[in-house]
């Protein structure tokens, strides 16, 4: 058998958490959230294996925030 194909297919059985940041925009003279995942420094988006890995990072992202940025953790 010559020219087939072999597709491999990784499925993640655990759950993953990543970081949303919620950024202010100003648009049409109205002040909405928009929400920004968060990257790694490879601009991959940034998962946690554990909510409690996520969750301490988050608080410390929210709590060095100066602009009024909110964060929330979400389950993908």
């Amino acid at each position: 058998m010559t020219g087939g194909f072999l597709f491999i297919i990784f499925v993640k059985n655990k759950d993953m958490y990543v970081i949303v940041k919620h950024v202010s925009v100003n648009s049409n003279n109205r002040s909405k959230k928009v929400p920004v995942i968060l990257l790694n420094s490879d601009t991959e988006v940034w998962e946690f294996e554990t909510k409690e890995e996520a969750e301490e990072m988050k608080d410390i992202f929210q709590t060095n925030s100066d602009s009024g940025h909110v964060y929330e953790v979400k389950k993908i």
